[in-house]
């Protein structure tokens, strides 16, 4: 399932239409947001026109543990 960024950069609280419902971000304020569905480039452009940029999350990369040498 994707994950999106949604940062809304308007004066208002956007609803952002969801499998299922909506999601809603607060005006100022960005928030993630998880659509089974990705979002077409259409819908992005009509959010990007309310001053909603929607971009899909980068996943969080996981680091691998520090190995500890045993050298002496």
């Amino acid at each position: 399932m994707p994950t999106y960024k949604v940062e809304n950069n308007s004066a208002r609280d956007k609803a952002i239409k969801v499998y299922g419902g909506s999601e809603v971000v607060k005006a100022g304020q960005s928030a993630s947001v998880e659509n089974p569905q990705e979002f077409s480039n259409e819908q992005i452009k009509d959010y990007a026109a309310l001053s909603v940029v929607i971009a899909l999350a980068e996943k969080p990369k996981m680091s691998k543990p520090e190995s500890k040498s045993t050298k002496e």
